[in-house]
């Protein structure tokens, strides 16, 4: 059985802010920053963070029902500003998922506006689908509250840039 989740959310933003911000070898940090109740950590194996290639373990906190996992990133498109990252161990694999893979895209409406779409694709077997299914929306809730987190402080970055730019130079 295939499971498919979609989010997307709308955010007073250029696509390129966002996309700087998906696409950062620091991104991994800031999902945990953003996911303080969810994400215990997310530290890098192999690779830079950021390309095709870089090997994440996750670790979520207790009582979140999802065992550690590792999770490659297999698709960073710039033009499209689309990043993928599959489960290659543990996770859903683990509670008896065939494949697992989220992936980000971030689609330009207008100058200072854009949509984060988050999807969440599962593939189970028939007969497991039923105690699992209940868990399949945890990844997506993740991206969910990522991309709020990152709606909120765009503003707010942007605002102080806009205040440091309007102070004198001091010499």
């Amino acid at each position: 059985m295939r499971y498919e989740f979609i989010n997307e959310f709308e955010v007073s933003a250029s696509a390129d802010e966002v996309w700087a911000i998906y696409s950062s070898p620091n991104f991994h940090t800031l999902t945990v920053q953003l996911l303080p109740n969810t994400l215990k950590s997310k530290d890098i194996l192999e690779g830079d963070g950021c390309s095709v290639g870089t090997i994440l373990c996750v670790v979520l906190l207790p009582g979140h029902g999802l065992p550690a996992s590792k999770e490659k990133i297999v698709t960073v498109d710039q033009e499209r500003r689309l990043k993928e990252i599959q489960t290659i161990e543990g996770g859903y694999l683990e509670m008896g998922c065939t494949f697992s893979i989220l992936s980000f895209e971030i689609v330009a409406k207008g100058i200072n506006a854009c949509v984060i779409k988050s999807v969440a694709k599962y593939e189970i077997n028939d007969d497991l689908a039923a105690s699992v299914s209940g868990r399949l929306h945890t990844y997506l809730d993740g991206c969910v509250a990522i991309a709020q987190g990152i709606s909120k402080q765009l503003p707010e970055q942007n605002a102080r840039a806009a205040i440091n730019l309007q102070q004198p130079f001091i010499i």
